[in-house]
């Protein structure tokens, strides 16, 4: 019922202009769009001293392609362009391929935990460049291009840093290491930790450095840092290292490498960056609390099934599941955009920013209708006087019904006085 309900009066939603409270309320929801794919282009030293090799890293999500049945598999392709111009729009060099994935489910195909992975090398001069990007699905024709600056570090100092990659997964069996590169540099599912990758060049004789591994986050606060000792005999060395921490709150972060060499009295030092961060991808950016959102969905579905997802330990399985809750009841399912729940959780957010009190706005009893109904066509405010508590009266013009809430404390907690219409609004 709360389902079908809340659908309804969905359209009502930016029909008039209000006051105080809710004055003038139109678009709540915020973008959730999920890129058509991924990309980083990584510097590394290459075998010619006059060039750099740079590593360009392409993922695209499964659910972005367009599966069709082939045999007992399903079958997606895909075409990738990537240019690099010069500073005068020139093409200096271009590389073209396409990507065939099978799978062997369809469940698969349509997995938020499912991409695919590719990986070109560019060798360019040292300088500044830009790189274009454009990938289309061959089946479906849709298409994305992306573009970013392109900076082509030299590797001539007395030593020095490759780019940092990000790790998705790393396992060493057997002797052998499993590499997975997160090229989303999103860290929200790192649970016990992540690895971060870089090659170190050393042309000295030198043998005794240390890392400093420093973090900090949008406010330039440092929230982890820390040193890491190695000893390194070689020109070439490949460099795994583990971030212990997996608490990272939603936002942007910058982390930094710094190698300082031990043994030399000049003290050298040379540093890398690289911009991640911790971002539910697909959800509003308003949610930062997964638990706290699906409590949220008290309005639109039942205690069992809030209690359901909320019994899941994983979260990455939980953020799957969460997702797949709201796609069911995506009213354009065929657009990268679910405006359903982007509408709904814009609402709860306007609902703790305005009538939040004792408890939070999304609890109360203007945060209850206001979430299921929007905005009021109307609004009729009454302050205290005398005798008389303050109370307001929402109408809602197509519902043909009024709402009245009065603030019997004086501390602004207003509460529903006409109970008969929250029936269909009270909590499970």
């Amino acid at each position: 019922m709360k389902v079908l309900i809340f659908i309804i009066f969905f359209a009502i939603l930016n029909e008039a202009k209000l006051l105080s409270q809710v004055e003038n309320v139109t678009n709540l929801g915020t973008r959730t769009l999920i890129p058509f794919f991924y990309f980083n282009a990584l510097n590394f030293k290459g075998n010619d001293p006059n060039f750099t090799r740079v590593d360009l890293f392409i993922q695209v999500p499964y659910t972005q392609l367009t599966f069709v049945k082939e045999g007992n598999q399903y079958s997606a392709s895909y075409e990738v362009t990537a240019g690099v111009y010069d500073s005068t729009n020139r093409l200096v060099t271009e590389k073209i391929w396409t990507e065939k994935i099978l799978l062997n489910s369809y469940s698969e195909s349509i997995s938020r935990n499912g991409s695919n992975i590719t990986q070109r090398s560019l060798r360019l001069i040292p300088g500044k460049y830009q790189l274009r990007i454009h990938v289309q699905d061959r089946e479906s024709k849709k298409n994305a291009t992306a573009s970013s600056d392109l900076h082509v570090r030299a590797f001539n100092e007395a030593f020095s840093l490759s780019d940092i990659m990000l790790i998705q997964r790393y396992e060493e069996k057997e002797s052998k290491k499993e590499v997975i590169p997160n090229i989303t540099n999103n860290i929200i599912f790192s649970e016990g930790g992540f690895y971060i990758f870089w090659e170190f060049y050393n042309l000295t004789t030198d043998s005794n450095f240390t890392f400093n591994c420093k973090i900090i986050n949008s406010k330039g606060k440092t929230i982890l840092e820390f040193n890491t000792p190695y000893t390194l005999k070689t020109r070439y060395n490949p460099i795994f290292l583990k971030i212990d921490k997996s608490d990272f709150s939603i936002g942007d972060y910058i982390i930094t490498i710094t190698a300082r060499s031990l043994d030399s009295l000049k003290k050298n030092y040379y540093a890398v960056s690289k911009r991640i961060f911790s971002r539910w991808v697909g959800i509003p950016k308003s949610i930062v609390d997964l638990n706290k959102a699906i409590e949220q969905m008290i309005y639109i579905t039942s205690r069992d099934k809030i209690n359901e997802l909320l019994k899941i330990e994983d979260q990455a399985t939980k953020y799957e599941r969460f997702v797949e809750f709201w796609k069911v009841k995506d009213p354009t399912p065929g657009t990268e955009e679910n405006e359903l729940m982007d509408e709904y959780y814009g609402r709860v957010e306007y609902a703790n920013e305005h009538f939040s009190t004792y408890m939070e706005g999304w609890k109360t009893d203007m945060g209850m209708v206001f979430i299921i109904l929007g905005p009021p066509n109307n609004v009729e405010r009454r302050p205290f006087n005398f005798n008389t508590p303050a109370y307001e009266i929402w109408e809602y013009y197509t519902l043909n019904r009024n709402f009245i809430f009065v603030d019997y404390t004086g501390f602004g907690d207003y509460r529903l006085v006409n109970r008969d219409y929250s029936e269909w609004f009270k909590y499970r």
